[in-house]
Order: C-alpha cells, then sequence, then structure tokens
C-alpha cells in the first residue's frame, strides 16, 4: 500500500509539473528536469503521509479495541452489582404472606 501510495504521489508530481512547465513555454530540458525533482518530492512527501497514515490507523484500532475491552468489562461489573443488589433486597424483605 506504501508502495503504491509513493508511485501515484510520485507520478502526480512529475505530469503536474510536466504540463505546468510546458503552459509556461519554458524548454523541455528545463521541464524534465524540474519534473524529475517534483517527482522526486512528491513521491517522498507521500510516502511519509502514508506511513503517518497508516501508523495513526494501528493506532486507533489498539485504542479501539481497548475501549470494547474496558466497555465489557464494565458491563459485566454492573450487572454483578444489580444481582448482588437484587440478592440482598431479597434477603432483606422475606415473603409475609
Amino acid at each position: 500500500m506504501i508502495k503504491w501510495g509513493t508511485l501515484v504521489a510520485g507520478l502526480t508530481g512529475f505530469f503536474t509539473v510536466m504540463v505546468v512547465g510546458l503552459c509556461f513555454g519554458k524548454t523541455w530540458s528545463n521541464t524534465v528536469t524540474s519534473a524529475t525533482f517534483a517527482a522526486l518530492a512528491f513521491g517522498l512527501a507521500g510516502h511519509w503521509w502514508m506511513i503517518l497514515w497508516i501508523r495513526s490507523m494501528a493506532s486507533a484500532q489498539i485504542e479501539q479495541s481497548e475501549l470494547e475491552a474496558i466497555a465489557t468489562q464494565n458491563a459485566a461489573a454492573a450487572k454483578a452489582e444489580q444481582e448482588s443488589e437484587l440478592k440482598k433486597e431479597t434477603e432483606l424483605s422475606p415473603d409475609i404472606e
């Protein structure tokens, strides 16, 4: 995934600079040189961004699983507390008939 993101970013930078350079009437050699450096810069920026994005997604997934575990523990504790309160109520008020 990172490789494809880097490739797409590099190609985007290359073609963008090629189009802009040729539209402004720059010479072919200057445009190709600028586009090559743009491809490198865009590729490095895309690579950095993809790594940052994947790390944040992994971090969010870990955080979500931790929160789900805490919610499950809280639900189990609440259920146990309700059962103990119900048991205390039944012990304190015997059935009078």
